[in-house]
């Protein structure tokens, strides 16, 4: 079994739009902008790019993170699509920290 974690520090992206264009892919941009606390949709979704990336094994220079897509199923679970494959996600977040995790099913 493999598995790709990170911790993100959520207020480090507190107004942080120019990141969020540049890491979000159209449809999690667009729910960015929709979002209640977009510091905690922005830092979630970068820790989950995160996990993928470390669950790869790629190296974060080489990868593009708007090709990344983080999804919600009905009952809000996440998954996240890469180059048309899904991966088995979560996302938690407690105060000022969330952990994204990605394994494979």
């Amino acid at each position: 079994m493999s598995i790709g974690i990170d911790l993100t520090y959520i207020p480090r992206f507190k107004d942080k739009e120019d990141l969020a264009r540049k890491i979000l892919s159209e449809e999690e941009l667009e729910n960015y902008y929709n979002s209640i606390s977009k510091e905690t949709f922005l830092a979630s979704r970068f820790a989950l790019k995160e996990a993928l990336i470390k669950f790869l094994e790629l190296n974060i220079l080489t990868v593009d993170l708007k090709d990344i897509n983080i999804k919600k199923k009905e009952n809000g679970a996440v998954y996240v699509i890469y180059k048309g494959k899904k991966y088995s996600a979560s996302l938690s977040h407690e105060k000022d920290y969330c952990v994204g995790v990605v394994t494979n099913d």
